[in-house]
């Protein structure tokens, strides 16, 4: 007897992979909703520092470059992948949001009255806010790994529970502070 196929196979690899990609997505934005502010000054510091970005205004270029982190955090995947499509083969396994941040100093900061030059070419501009973005996302990590640690122990919460997300979701704000707004 033959067998037709329908395609449930293949729509069940096509809902898994979306649904891993939501994943990551939300991971990356919960990571860059409690993180903003402490990127924002390392970035801003050491953008100015490396000499990458010369200006006669320092506060305005950080204004710029938080301006820049929101607008990652707030706009569509669409969007998002958009902005960033120019430089997206840059670096084998980047990281998208130092990729968005790249193209943002290259393509919007470059612009700004306040900026007087921007040094370095796309990869080493990528290289100096991946820093930035990896050493963070480290120390991010390590505290979500205790916090998991952590709840793992309590075994009156059961994972994917309401309350199992709500006691993550209080030991993460203790752990790593309140999330920007």
């Amino acid at each position: 007897m033959k067998t037709w196929n329908s395609g449930r196979v293949q729509d069940k690899i096509l809902n898994r992979l979306e649904r891993q990609e939501k994943q990551q997505v939300f991971e990356r934005d919960r990571f860059l909703k409690f993180k903003l502010p402490e990127i924002h000054n390392k970035l801003s510091q050491k953008l100015l520092m490396e000499k990458i970005i010369e200006t006669d205004n320092p506060t305005a270029i950080s204004d710029a470059i938080l301006k820049g982190l929101k607008k990652a955090q707030k706009s569509s995947e669409f969007d998002f992948k958009y902005f960033i499509a120019p430089v997206r083969s840059l670096v084998p396994r980047p990281n998208t949001y130092s990729l968005y941040m790249t193209q943002y100093i290259m393509e919007v900061l470059i612009n700004d009255p306040d900026v007087i030059e921007i040094y370095g070419t796309d990869e080493e501009i990528y290289q100096v806010v991946n820093e930035i973005f990896s050493q963070v996302s480290i120390r991010f990590e390590k505290a979500e790994e205790e916090v998991m640690t952590q709840i793992g122990r309590d075994k009156s919460l059961v994972p994917g529970s309401r309350e199992y997300e709500i006691a993550v979701d209080q030991l993460i704000r203790k752990k790593v502070g309140e999330p920007q707004k």
